[in-house]
């Protein structure tokens, strides 16, 4: 990925409502849209914030160094 393209990308973590969790999505801030979420994805959700952010960042650096 480029530049341009790493800057563009963002790590966003929410909770859920139901069920009551954490889960984190990166998104292409400049195009307004979903790259990637480990709920939507993958049906993965976590017990904290901090777990989810952890996750997500592990996930986002993935992609950025490709």
């Amino acid at each position: 990925m480029d530049g341009e393209s790493k800057d563009r990308l963002v790590l966003e973590v929410g909770l859920m409502n139901d069920p009551c969790l954490w889960r984190w999505e990166i998104r292409d801030r400049a195009r307004d849209r979903l790259v990637e979420s480990s709920w939507a994805g993958e049906w993965m959700a976590y017990n904290s914030a901090d777990e989810a952010f952890r996750a997500g960042r592990q996930r986002l650096s993935s992609l950025t160094s490709r």
